[in-house]
């Protein structure tokens, strides 16, 4: 199992959970978001679609794939696009740094990530989201400016984070805030959202991401991540 800044996707897991448990308003919808930036940036527009993680980020970039600029490269397929990567189960695969920076609002964006991963007794791992110049702090404050009071970040545990989860049984769309906050990973037969903020490797930087874990059912990811390959579907 891989680590993530020197913590265990487990333990990063547990940690989040439990501090978010308590989070019980409802997160407002992807339209209510993004009509919040629909003004002429179109990389201000793609990037609070991306904050919704969900499928919404990867329609916008289908319907403008220069949302980011020249120095992004895009993808389509299916009638969805997403950022440029080799392969996002190897490990040597899952990043595109940018030519350039993207600048949206207070946020210099470096590269992209899509990692995506599968532990027989965890679950699925999916990830995706940016590297960002600035501090834990810095990189939360912006990111809050750009969302509705009831989608911003909380620092709980020591981390940025806004987590939801629901279980298999749920409607696809059905998700409630909060975690399992019972000190254990993610329960078979639930599934958490989070958008989150990490610490990098590279000193000055954070990780800004979305993350899929638990009993991920194929209907889900599809649903979610329809710019994935068939490769990465290795669910039931």
């Amino acid at each position: 199992m891989r680590t993530r800044s020197h913590r265990t996707t487990e333990q990063l897991i547990v940690s989040i959970a439990a501090g978010l448990l308590m989070a019980t308003a409802t997160a407002a919808t992807p339209t209510d978001s993004a009509s919040k930036a629909s003004g002429p940036d179109s990389a201000k527009v793609a990037l609070v679609a991306f904050m919704q993680c969900d499928q919404s980020f990867f329609a916008r970039l289908s319907a403008n794939p220069q949302s980011f600029g020249p120095d992004v490269a895009v993808s389509a397929t299916g009638g969805v696009a997403s950022p440029t990567v080799s392969d996002p189960l190897s490990e040597q695969g899952q990043v595109q740094t940018f030519r350039q920076p993207v600048e949206v609002d207070g946020l210099k964006l470096m590269a992209y990530r899509n990692e995506v991963s599968y532990d027989d007794t965890m679950g699925a791992f999916v990830w995706w989201g940016f590297d960002v110049e600035g501090s834990e702090t810095s990189v939360a404050k912006a990111v809050n400016q750009l969302l509705n009071p009831e989608q911003r970040l909380v620092k709980t545990n020591g981390y940025w984070a806004r987590g939801e989860y629901r279980q298999v049984s749920d409607p696809l769309d059905a998700w409630q805030r909060g975690g399992q906050g019972s000190g254990t990973v993610t329960a078979k037969g639930s599934v958490e959202r989070v958008l989150l903020i990490e610490e990098h490797e590279t000193k000055g930087r954070v990780k800004l991401y979305c993350t899929l874990q638990g009993s991920v059912t194929s209907p889900l990811l599809k649903l979610l991540r329809p710019d994935l390959p068939a490769s990465a579907h290795r669910l039931k």
